[in-house]
């Protein structure tokens, strides 16, 4: 990130940093932008906002992110070769991480409150000949265990329909239950989605003339670092098309 910052004010980019954008609005040909720095001006906007990994808001959990819980398979995934994991969630994120770790870990049980998965079928079809996926379905996840010297050690869960609790032991714990874009501060301006992302044209282009967006804040953007630096591409050629 350092490099690509270095290289980017070699060509005349200025990097502010510590900048809360507030709110954006439009006043004829220029958009305002009000932040926490002051306000600033310009012809066109490129919303780069990301969005934030949803939590399950249930006790232990922030206490052990980064220690036990994680919501990225592929960057942390390799701590738990031949190790026990839990996986969290029931749409096609849980279930493709789910069936990548089950690749190296020794086991891999997978809970959805849901009574069935919403994933693609592609992927539901494969668990069964998977046989170091657990599954647990109609299971609602209550709090994550901790042993007594404070590690983790599980998820306490509830059966939804018989309202048993038992308590899952893994060695870690992977959540998959959706991303929440920041996109609060440009609600007011631009068109979201139902779920609170950006929609865009081929080129990022938003629903207001000389605004595009890029990378996870997108509606279809995939989470990874080298698609949101392809989509900056892309928005790079929206703005600059959009002053010829």
């Amino acid at each position: 990130m350092q490099r690509m910052a270095e290289q980017a004010k070699v060509y005349g980019a200025t990097i502010e940093t510590g900048v809360e954008v507030k709110s954006i609005s439009k006043d004829g040909n220029l958009f305002n932008i009000d932040s926490n720095m002051g306000k600033y001006q310009s012809r066109s906007v490129v919303l780069a906002l990301g969005s934030t990994y949803r939590k399950l808001g249930i006790p232990n959990e922030e206490d052990l992110i980064g220690a036990g819980i994680h919501f990225c398979a592929t960057c942390d995934g390799a701590f738990y070769r031949d190790k026990e994991v839990i996986v969290i969630g029931g749409g096609n994120s849980a279930l493709e991480e789910g069936i990548f770790l089950a690749g190296f870990c020794k086991k891999v049980t997978i809970v959805n409150r849901g009574a069935a998965f919403s994933a693609s079928e592609t992927y539901i079809e494969k668990l069964p000949s998977i046989k170091n996926i657990e599954t647990h379905l109609n299971k609602e996840s209550l709090a994550f265990i901790k042993d007594e010297n404070g590690n983790f050690k599980g998820l306490e869960v509830k059966d939804k329909t018989t309202g048993e609790t038992e308590e899952l032991t893994a060695d870690g714990a992977f959540i998959f239950i959706g991303l929440i874009p920041n996109t609060t501060s440009v609600k007011d301006i631009i068109e979201l989605n139902e779920s609170g992302f950006i929609t865009t044209t081929g080129l990022g282009e938003t629903n207001v003339s000389g605004v595009f967006a890029a990378g996870d804040c997108r509606e279809g953007a995939i989470a990874q670092v080298a698609a949101a630096t392809g989509e900056g591409v892309l928005a790079s050629y929206g703005v600059r098309n959009h002053f010829k």
